[in-house]
């Protein structure tokens, strides 16, 4: 049983068509000859209502992409091939055409990462606020296998600490050197994990220019420290990523929006830090 097809293009069809490389004139010229069968350029152009040079372009573009066939009298008779194999055909060629695209961007492009799939070139990024920061942490931590070194280059307060170093997944070592007082209320499963290098309050302090000469404790040390101040951590994981956070106090509280850091994924730059800290 022969189905009624409508002799106009609905939108669904002509989706179809445009998807395997037709032109939307050469859509409708394809459907007009499978509707009305064998016809003359004169005639598919009026049906289609396009100017004959319009027409004779798009009949020799479907002839070439192997949807119609023509006879060699004058005037030409055009004849659409079956719309299985012509769709067929069409199908196959454009998965050649996108084997032959995904082949040249990977062996063009590929080079620039390495086995892990990261970039060997320099990469930076800015994050912006502390949430955020902190989000960044978790997402590098996952992919970290070694450890993480970090270097903390001010007095930093415990919270902030604690909120930033709990993040790091439990899988990885921490060891941290703080340039500044001992962190005197770290997180009960900080402790298990960080091994942490810090200045020396019982030589006073000596090694530590920030510090006063008489400062022997955290809290005589914060005392001469000035409410609003800037400190940076250094944070390095398996010495293939980087944050450089950079924390902004305000009054002895940190400005949470306005902390960022700079994500560093360029291996080079990374050794760069990694002999600084």
């Amino acid at each position: 049983m022969i189905k009624d097809v409508p002799s106009l293009v609905d939108k669904q069809l002509l989706s179809a068509l445009l998807t395997l490389n037709l032109t939307h004139k050469e859509a409708q010229a394809y459907h007009a000859l499978v509707v009305r069968g064998v016809m003359t350029a004169e005639d598919i152009s009026k049906v289609i209502q396009v100017q004959h040079a319009i027409v004779y372009r798009t009949l020799e573009g479907l002839r070439n992409k192997g949807w119609i066939d023509s006879t060699t009298d004058r005037p030409k008779k055009y004849r659409a091939k079956h719309p299985k194999t012509a769709a067929n055909s069409a199908g196959n060629v454009l998965i050649s055409r996108l084997d032959e695209s995904v082949n040249l961007v990977s062996e063009t492009l590929e080079p620039i990462y390495d086995e892990n799939q990261e970039m060997l070139i320099q990469e930076l990024w800015t994050i912006r606020g502390l949430d955020n920061v902190v989000r960044k942490i978790q997402e590098i931590g996952k992919r970290a296998e070694q450890g993480m070194y970090s270097k903390i280059t001010g007095p930093i307060d415990d919270t902030t600490f604690n909120q930033l170093f709990i993040s790091i997944p439990q899988k990885i070592k921490v060891s941290v050197q703080i340039m500044g007082p001992p962190i005197v209320d770290m997180d009960d499963a900080l402790r298990k994990r960080i091994k942490i290098k810090r200045p020396n309050f019982e030589a006073r302090c000596k090694n530590f220019p920030m510090a006063t000469p008489t400062a022997q404790s955290k809290e005589d040390f914060l005392k001469e420290v000035h409410g609003n101040r800037f400190i940076a951590i250094h944070m390095l994981f398996d010495e293939k990523e980087a944050l450089w956070i950079n924390i902004p106090y305000r009054d002895n509280i940190v400005v949470e929006e306005k902390v960022w850091a700079n994500w560093i994924i360029d291996p080079e730059y990374i050794a760069v830090i990694k002999a600084e800290v």
